[in-house]
């Protein structure tokens, strides 16, 4: 996927038409420069619906990159929910944040970051992990949600409940 480019096509929606999309009934969020329609993923989502909610008709990009693989929504939202490009100067811009002296910190521990040649082994790894990660994704990823194990298995009792069989889960 590629994240640069927003010149590909033609028509391009805009922010107009995405705000309007904010709501569980109609939720769609932009990406990096693409919008996708995910209403009906909301219930699937791991991490809750109320996560993308937050985004609804906005862009998304800021809090969705640190968490997700670049492939996430190629494998999980259907082609017909890939909406197409945005123009991005008709995107409404989140205010300036104020001057975050948490983040500031962090920009410095990004710096002195050893280099990976000096991390030996997965210790090495998760203990740089822990001090340059924002604290959101590094909560995500530490918590082993990344092995997909847990969305299979939701995914899949989802669609053994909907087919007519018993299920245990419960949502």
């Amino acid at each position: 996927m590629n994240h640069d480019s927003n010149n590909t096509q033609r028509n391009k929606l805009t922010g107009d038409q995405v705000s309007r999309h904010n709501t569980r009934e109609s939720c769609w969020v932009i990406i990096h420069g693409r919008v996708y329609d995910v209403t009906e993923f909301l219930p699937e989502h791991p991490g809750g619906p109320n996560v993308i909610l937050k985004y609804a008709g906005r862009d998304a990009t800021e809090e969705y990159e640190p968490i997700h693989p670049p492939d996430t929504l190629d494998k999980y939202l259907d082609r017909s929910r890939h909406l197409g490009e945005v123009d991005m100067g008709t995107v409404k811009r989140e205010e300036a944040k104020e001057d975050d002296p948490e983040e500031r910190e962090r920009q410095e521990r990004i710096r002195r970051m050893p280099i990976l040649e000096q991390c030996y082994n997965l210790m090495d790894f998760e203990a740089v992990a822990s001090r340059v990660m924002k604290r959101t994704a590094w909560a995500y990823y530490s918590s082993g949600a990344d092995d997909e194990i847990v969305s299979f298995e939701r995914h899949s009792s989802r669609k053994y409940h909907r087919e007519g069989r018993e299920s245990f889960v419960v949502d």
